[in-house]
């Protein structure tokens, strides 16, 4: 008993002297990526979507936020891809980067799995991203209701890091602190599509793609986006 008091008492000192001589920290000025998505990527066109209300009443007033949704053009409905991609970037109140769990789950979806996957950009480097299959359900104008698959597809993105998972963020942003001097502005990009085998074309606007098909296509967006947005994996960066 009086050793493991003393060990507790020895980690309090510990932790105490670092935070009296850790260096102060940059303030989190330096962002990991562009503020701004492209209007083409791979064979996407993205128009831009304004932040909702609720987005806004629920971050902090200093929080970036960039929508675009993306499309497939020129083709028929049953060869047409959709997807929407949004950058969330902190001000100085670090509530702005959370899970996004906790949003999906106050929007009415509910998780049915989730899973970390690897994107190989064209440069060979892995970009490892969190997938999380979700459901709803939803009422169609005949009055029918109708469950409602999609994948939303995110990571984290700091000073000169990512990582699929939050608490990898937070041990991260800890660890930088203390040894390098570094408070990490944090962002998530993350990228949100439809499964549509289940909806006609004209329900959906889209072709029949499974969960399969649906999870192949935001990748290859992602892979699209990455090099674009992440300055450490920009040509030339």
């Amino acid at each position: 008993m009086i050793a493991r008091s003393f060990i507790l008492f020895a980690l309090c000192g510990m932790t105490v002297l670092l935070c009296q001589f850790s260096p102060q920290s940059k303030g989190g000025d330096e962002i990991g990526l562009r503020a701004d998505l492209p209007m083409v990527a791979g064979n996407f066109v993205g128009e831009p979507e304004p932040a909702s209300e609720k987005e806004r009443s629920l971050l902090p007033a200093d929080t970036i936020i960039v929508k675009r949704e993306y499309r497939t053009p020129g083709r028929p409905l049953e060869r047409r891809d959709q997807a929407h991609v949004s950058l969330v970037i902190a001000g100085n109140d670090s509530r702005s980067i959370h899970r996004p769990e906790v949003c999906l789950d106050g929007q009415g979806w509910t998780i049915t799995d989730a899973r970390t996957r690897e994107v190989k950009l064209l440069s060979g480097e892995i970009l490892r991203v969190r997938d999380l299959a979700i459901v709803r359900e939803v009422l169609l104008n005949d009055g029918t209701k109708l469950p409602l698959r999609a994948h939303y597809v995110y990571w984290f993105v700091g000073a000169d890091v990512n990582t699929p998972s939050n608490l990898e963020r937070q041990l991260i942003s800890l660890r930088d602190s203390v040894f390098r001097n570094v408070n990490h502005r944090w962002a998530y990009p993350s990228v949100m599509a439809r499964v549509t085998n289940n909806l006609t074309p004209q329900q959906s606007g889209e072709r029949s793609r499974d969960d399969e098909e649906t999870v192949k296509m935001i990748l290859a967006l992602i892979r699209s986006l990455a090099p674009h947005l992440q300055k450490g994996l920009m040509p030339n960066s």
